[in-house]
């Protein structure tokens, strides 16, 4: 095929062939999906639950650029700026302003050079996307780009390109940054003379700023102004007063609240270049922090220079408030440490838990007994804080004065492998170690827990026993709600907690109690490098740490002294939406339990005075009473008798508390007067004595560090037995060696070599103990 004109041949078909090709390319190139404009590198911004900016981060470029808001509508003020500025034929052109073209044409041609454009939006949108030289090739390339973006993209998607991804000096990227940056306020707050100034702004961002050229650009501001009136879209007292407004002279500073999570949302790559909306409450957060800031200029007097917090709603599960440290920039005292975050020793926190399990394990009842007492596990004796013992003491008193002995003896018998495995389950996530190289102390101190970990202990307890994930994503959904501690249980140390009373909290507590009750613990780690406060109500759940990152103890660091008066702040500080309601009573899981009054334990018919408890509904039974006893005595009330020495109708029963060797000794030593049980009659042909006599230390298989004195010479070790009756003697062996007697105050000092021992103990009335154990030196 030839096209001719006037005989003339103008094309031939391989030319004709030619630009069919080419207009197929050029139109499938239109047609063609490509890769995203933009590559999105957006600021990572945080916001609290009610979309109030906390936290913005620059992208990977080092510019700061907000995310777009999906859906959001355009301000119209900026919008009609813009417009009116950049392309009033925006709405009407196919992407290409042919108009503008050959103005621009002209002017360039008679000029020699470019020295005017007819860039259209969309053409900046895609001059934006590929930034290159300003050539004749680049432009034809800008125009190709701009009439694919208008088939593939609407005309309000364009111009929320160009709004986003536009420049408005430095590092500042795109009109909601610049709203921010330069005026402080959202863009559908400007007045008409920052839109316009937004506006203006992209045209030549490096050349005027508010910056520099001040000048200039009021006048390119007003220029618009001027356009704005004749194209009839503001009137004339608008325009007066917007020219009056003056350009702003600083930048505001981008938000960096919570600091340490909003760095940890920015650096997860799920939420990197996002708005991230979280439960943070930006009230809530403010008054946190100024209490956090207040208690850490007492604290620094102390030399005590770090503390951390959450505070989350119970029900929920949402992080309402989050503290770090006092200051994230605090360098010297390491302020970007996350105290939220760091594994810390646990003190006594982890005690309510125990007491709890132990309950719905059939093992004790709040109101049952427990040794308080000098005990030994080998090598290791455990001592309460006030080094101060009292014999036989309630569990819910242990539990409130936060005793050791009690608590390590309660480990004993639930089982610390047992203990450790619950652990695990309610949520510790850094025990690291195997149950048995914690041992018996897991419980005073020393597992490693965080302050978001006791959190949602604490929050578990507090919805009585069902334990759930801690969130900080609002309407995430938190995952993994376990029945693990029944709600029986959890009523009862929640209400144990209740009444708790730590030395030194006296004047905070009065505080608190008349607004709300709490239940709260303390503790306070060996050493006193860590002091806990946590507190739960129905509505709130907070977690305090208190201490030094750098580990270092303190003598002035406590539970009750550091972290419980930051506790009692924030509760203070905190709406009081609930009242004084406390937690409702869970009767369906709740069973009464009659008990003996003294032990605690089961009543039974040898119990002279019981008492009615609740007790949680599937526990197993409670022991019986393990103290009183019915004892068949002869009429002079001298000789405890039995049917092969009693004399047919002189005798008679008798309700006695017998207490154990080793509670009767101690007792004793204390001053306390022990009710005498009388002996059974020596001349019963079967003696019926019982073996009240003990060896306390050393237990049996216990491997011993013979300790050196000052000089380097060894130390005898100090062994100690105990005997129900007050009076007679206890005689000593060790290794068939006899070493001497004692009376009263049974303790005998051992001179021991390296290897195994044979420890025998005898008394008066033929009753004997012994202990094997074995001792190395260093």
């Amino acid at each position: 095929m030839v096209l001719k004109y006037s005989g003339k041949q103008i094309f031939g078909t391989n030319k004709i062939k030619t630009l069919i090709i080419l207009l197929i390319v050029f139109l499938g190139g239109l047609l063609w999906p490509r890769d995203p404009v933009f590559k999105n590198e957006f600021s990572t911004i945080v916001y609290d639950y009610h979309h109030i900016p906390l936290s913005v981060f620059t992208n990977n470029s080092g510019q700061w650029q907000y995310p777009p808001e999906k859906n959001a509508p355009i301000p119209e003020k900026l919008k009609q700026c813009v417009l009116t500025f950049e392309d009033q034929w925006f709405y009407r052109h196919p992407g290409i302003n042919p108009f503008a073209v050959a103005r621009a044409l002209w002017q360039d041609v008679r000029a020699g050079k470019i020295i005017s454009g007819a860039s259209t939006i969309t053409m900046q949108v895609a001059r934006i996307s590929h930034p290159e030289k300003r050539t004749w090739l680049n432009k034809f390339w800008e125009a190709y780009t701009a009439l694919w973006l208008e088939v593939h993209h609407s005309k309000q998607e364009i111009l929320r390109m160009y709004l986003t991804h536009a420049p408005y000096g430095g590092n500042i990227v795109g009109y909601r940054t610049a709203g921010f940056r330069y005026f402080g306020k959202e863009p559908g707050e400007l007045t008409w003379a920052e839109a316009a100034l937004l506006a203006v702004l992209p045209n030549a961002p490096g050349l005027m700023t508010p910056g520099k050229n001040r000048n200039l650009l009021i006048q390119k501001r007003n220029r618009l102004l001027k356009r704005l009136i004749k194209n009839n879209i503001i009137g004339m007292e608008t325009y007066k007063l917007a020219v009056r407004e003056p350009i702003p002279g600083h930048l505001f500073p981008f938000p960096r609240r919570i600091p340490h999570l909003a760095s940890h949302l920015a650096s997860n790559p799920a939420w990197k270049g996002k708005a991230v909306f979280t439960t943070i409450d930006a009230s809530i957060q403010n008054k946190a922090k100024r209490i956090a800031k207040r208690q850490s200029k007492y604290l620094e007097q102390l030399d005590i220079h770090n503390l951390a917090f959450l505070i989350c709603d119970t029900q929920s599960g949402a992080i309402r408030a989050y503290v770090g440290s006092p200051d994230f920039f605090d360098r010297q005292n390491n302020g970007m440490v996350d105290g939220v975050r760091a594994p810390r020793s646990s003190g006594s926190v982890l005690k309510p838990f125990l007491y709890a399990l132990a309950m719905d394990k059939g093992l004790i009842l709040p109101e049952s007994k427990i040794r308080d007492i000098p005990t030994y596990y080998g090598p290791f004796s455990p001592s309460n804080a006030d080094k101060k013992f009292r014999g036989l003491i309630r569990a819910n008193d242990a539990l409130k004065f936060s005793l050791n002995v009690p608590a390590v003896r309660l480990l004993y018998s639930y089982g610390q492998a047992d203990f450790y495995e619950d652990l695990k389950i309610l949520g510790l996530k850094h025990l690291f170690r195997s149950a048995g190289d914690y041992g018996l102390p897991l419980i005073i101190g020393g597992a490693e827990v965080t302050v978001w970990e006791m959190a949602r202990l604490y929050r578990g307890l507090g919805r009585m026993g069902r334990f759930g994930n801690l969130h900080y994503i609002k309407n995430s959904t938190p995952s993994n709600d376990k029945q693990l501690i029944s709600q029986g249980a959890a009523y009862r140390i929640l209400n144990v907690l209740k009444n708790l009373r730590r030395p030194g909290s006296e004047y905070y507590l009065q505080l608190l109690e008349q607004e709300r009750p709490i239940a709260w613990k303390t503790g306070t780690s060996y050493g006193q490098r860590d002091a806990w406060a946590i507190g739960v109500t129905p509505r709130w759940t907070i977690s305090v740490w208190v201490g030094n990152f750098n580990g270092e103890g303190n003598p002035q660091l406590s539970g009750a002294q550091s972290a419980g008066p930051v506790l009692f702040d924030l509760f203070n500080m905190l709406s009081n939406d609930s009242g004084k309601i406390w937690f409702k009573e869970p009767v369906p899981a709740l069973k009464t339990e009659t008990l003996c009054a003294y032990s605690g334990y089961r009543a039974t018919e040898n119990c002279p005075k019981q008492i009615r408890v609740k007790a949680p509904v599937n526990a197993p039974v409670l022991k019986p009473c393990p103290w009183h006893k019915t004892l068949f005595v002869d009429d002079t009330h001298s000789w405890e008798v039995c049917s092969l020495c009693w004399t047919p109708g002189k005798y008679h029963t008798e309700k006695k508390l017998i207490l154990p060797a080793d509670v009767a000794q101690f007792l004793r030593n204390s001053g306390t007067i022990i009710p005498q049980t009388p002996e059974h009659n020596p001349n019963c042909p079967v003696h019926q004595n019982q073996n009240d006599l003990q060896i306390l230390y050393p237990t049996p298989g216990a491997h011993l560090w013979v300790p050196r004195d000052y000089n380097g010479k060894y130390q005898r070790v100090v062994a100690r037995a105990a005997r129900a009756k007050p009076d007679g003697r206890i005689y000593w062996y060790l290794d068939e060696r006899y070493l001497g007697f004692t009376q009263r105050k049974n303790e005998m000092a051992l001179d021991l070599s390296i290897g195994k021992h044979r420890l025998l103990c005898l008394d008066d009335e033929g009753n004997q103990a012994s202990c094997t154990f074995y001792s190395a030196k260093k």
